[in-house]
Parts: C-alpha cells; sequence; structure tokens
C-alpha cells in the first residue's frame, strides 16, 4: 500500500503529480486556495517541450489527446513559433519534428490537467504540524484539516510549505529582480491579427537597439472564429527602483502606462510597437508587476517535497516555469511509487535524492532565466529549451488557414 500524499496547490506542478498518482492508484489528496478554477487568473499560455512525449504517457487513459485540448493556434493550421528580433536577424524555434515544442493555453491545459481529479476548493494553508508518528497534518483557514504521510509544496513563488521546511519567512528567500514590467491585453482581428501572426505564429521578442527595453507579445488563444485572437504583452525595462514601496508604476494611471510604454518604445520597429497603439488605456493590467527568484541549493531531509515554484522560483525570461514545474512532477511520481506505507526511512531517502536533482537543475534554470534579458543578442539565445535558428519572414494569410 502506498502512503497517503497530500499535495498543496493545484497548479500545473502539483495536478500533474495528481494525475501521475491517480494514473499508479496511489493515495492522494489535493488542496487549492482558490475556491474554483475561474477565481484567479493562471497567466496567458505556456510552452511545453522537453517533456511533452512524457507527460501525455503518463497521464490516465480518460484524458483527451494533448495537443487537441490545448493548443493554444486552433483552429488555425499554423505551427507553434516563437520569433526572437536581434539587431535586425530574426530567430527562434518551432515546433519540428526536430524539435518538439506545443504552445498551450494555459486555462485549458489547467483544465486537461484537472481531468477527473477530485480537488478541494477553498483549503487556505495555515499551518503544518509534523507529528513524532510520521505523520504531517495539514490545518486550513476555514477550520478543517487534513493528514497524510507525504506533504508535495507545490503552492508557487510564495510558498507556505516552503516557509515551513526552510524555517524562513519568502521575504528572506525570494531574490527581486530589477525589472519594471507594464503588461497589456487586446483582442485583435483580421488584418491586424494577419500582422502579428506573421511576426510570430505563437509569441516574439524584440530587444531595443540602444537601451534594456524588452517588448514580448505573445497570443493567448486564437479564436473559434478563425479570424481574431486574444493578444498580451510585456514591455519591461531594467528598473533598480523597481521593489521601492513608492515605484510610481504602483499609483500609475492605466493611460499613463501605456503612454510610459509607447514613449520608451519609439525606438523600435513601429510593425512591433502597432501592438502597443492597437491596445487601450482598458487594456492595462493594474497590478504593479514584479519579478522574483530564488537560488535554491539545499532542503533539510524529510517527507516534505517542493515543485514547481516552491522548489526553483524563477522569472519568466526564458519561458521554462511551467517546464520545469511538470518534470518536477514527473520525476516526484516516479519516487514515491517505489515507496510502501509505512517506510518512513524510504519516504526521506527518496524525497532526498528527488530534491538533489531537482535543485541543481533548478538553480541552473533560475540563474539562466535571470540572466536571459540581459545576454540576449551577446550570445546564441535559447528559447523553449533550444537553440534559436533562422527564421524567414512570412506573410500569414487567415484565409489560408481555415
Amino acid at each position: 500500500m502506498s502512503p497517503h500524499v497530500l499535495i498543496v496547490g493545484a497548479g500545473l506542478g502539483g495536478l500533474t503529480l495528481a494525475q501521475c498518482l491517480r494514473k499508479q492508484g496511489a493515495s492522494f489528496e489535493i488542496f487549492e486556495r482558490d475556491i474554483d478554477d475561474q477565481s484567479r487568473a493562471q497567466g496567458w499560455a505556456i510552452g511545453l517541450h522537453s517533456m511533452l512525449d512524457e507527460l501525455q504517457s503518463s497521464m490516465p487513459s480518460d484524458l483527451p489527446d494533448l495537443r487537441e485540448s490545448v493548443h493554444h493556434l486552433s483552429p488555425l493550421k499554423l505551427n507553434t513559433q516563437l520569433c526572437m528580433y536581434i539587431r535586425g536577424d530574426r530567430v527562434g524555434v518551432q515546433d519540428t519534428p526536430e524539435t518538439p515544442v506545443l504552445r498551450a493555453n494555459r486555462a485549458r491545459l489547467r483544465g486537461w490537467l484537472s481531468t477527473n481529479l477530485p480537488i478541494h476548493w477553498g483549503k487556505q494553508l495555515q499551518h503544518i504540524e509534523e507529528t513524532g508518528d510520521g505523520k504531517i497534518c495539514l490545518h486550513f483557514a476555514d477550520g478543517t484539516n487534513a493528514s497524510g504521510d507525504v506533504l508535495v509544496g507545490a503552492d508557487g513563488v510564495h510558498s507556505v510549505v516552503r516557509e515551513h521546511v526552510l524555517q524562513r519567512p519568502n521575504d528572506e528567500v525570494l531574490n527581486l529582480i530589477p525589472t519594471s514590467t507594464i503588461i497589456g491585453e487586446v483582442h485583435l482581428s483580421g488584418a491586424a491579427f494577419e500582422r502579428q501572426l506573421s511576426l510570430g505564429h505563437s509569441c516574439y521578442v524584440v530587444a531595443a537597439p540602444s537601451s534594456s527595453a524588452r517588448l514580448f507579445v505573445g497570443l493567448q488563444q486564437a479564436n473559434d472564429d478563425g479570424n481574431s485572437g486574444e493578444y498580451y504583452w510585456f514591455f519591461m525595462t531594467y528598473d533598480e527602483e523597481a521593489g521601492r514601496p513608492n515605484h510610481w508604476l504602483r499609483t500609475a494611471s492605466r493611460q499613463e502606462k501605456l503612454d510610459y510604454a509607447k514613449k520608451t518604445a519609439a525606438e523600435m520597429d513601429s510593425k512591433f510597437t502597432e501592438i502597443m497603439e492597437l491596445t487601450p488605456a482598458s487594456g492595462i493590467k493594474d497590478t504593479f508587476f514584479t519579478h522574483r527568484d530564488a537560488e535554491i541549493r539545499s532542503l533539510p531531509t524529510g517527507r516534505v517535497a517542493l515543485v514547481g515554484d516552491a522548489a526553483h522560483p524563477m522569472t519568466p525570461f526564458r519561458g521554462e516555469g511551467g517546464c520545469h514545474a511538470i518534470t518536477d512532477a514527473l520525476n516526484l511520481s516516479k519516487v514515491l511509487g517505489k515507496i510502501e506505507k509505512g517506510e518512513n526511512g524510504a519516504i526521506a531517502a527518496v524525497i532526498e535524492g528527488y530534491h538533489a536533482e531537482v535543485l541543481e537543475r533548478g538553480s541552473n534554470a533560475v540563474l539562466s532565466s535571470r540572466n536571459a534579458h540581459k545576454t540576449m543578442g551577446q550570445k546564441p539565445p535559447v528559447g523553449w529549451g533550444y537553440t534559436v535558428v533562422p527564421i524567414p519572414e512570412e506573410r500569414i494569410v487567415l484565409s489560408a488557414l481555415k
């Protein structure tokens, strides 16, 4: 009989682990602080690459086909593609037999991973108790509790489980990245949609010629009409003042943020900044967005494991956080499946071995991601796990894709 696993966090890592355990017939419960799957935005889109085949094969048979369920370009007949524009060159990564990659709509991916999972919603973790009899007890804000043999923290950047394991507050662990970010969202159709798809089917990144500014533009989802799509963009600049409580972006209006982004990006080619011109002030996010990461090199030995951002919070500059979270979950499911209930020593040993690989891989990814925007153009960039290659210019015509 397998140990009972408590999973805190129903994000990509937690859900992947739960599905793997379900397929193994292992005992588990998964808890999420949100009241339901619609109560909080989960991000826009994510590039899946190195673990694609293993992810599909590790899921129970009652899950539908992955690509058909989550591909953000559907119903358009286009392959996943990331383009980078550096010093006049167009390079990137696209889905080919040699470089398989899938750009997934995050909401659809989370829905796919939630298929037939009994998720406990509205469970905000307040306290963790490890007892002398080898049990772990979770205490939630609603007065309920849960007991198990193994605890997995898949609860994100500001992980409560990580604070318990390290016995340190997250503010002492997390590192603030000196970058200011303005985020916009816009619905595009017709010719404007065609122009954005031509710049990059899935997303593209532009480096300003003479400053630290970077523009990332991504397609969240093509719509069923085949003539429109939902876009989002990040305009990022190096900013040593990003962590100040009185930073101007904290109180700036949406129009002020949009005007600043347009003015600062003025040196970029107008074909790239067109998306800013098409975005109304109402499409600018109110949230003051900061990037944080952490290099966690070691964790105490015990019955608590960390997954994803709880183990290696990283910036989105290389788009790898979600892939590492899923990889963590796939790896952890394999070792947990080998433990028999009551083998407390075995639990600590397998989690220690799991953490050794996760923390080394994760710390390397944290550093690479942290510096990606600085080194863009100085050495061959990496996108979605692959070194970029030249990608020819193209002109997308929607009528030809239906």
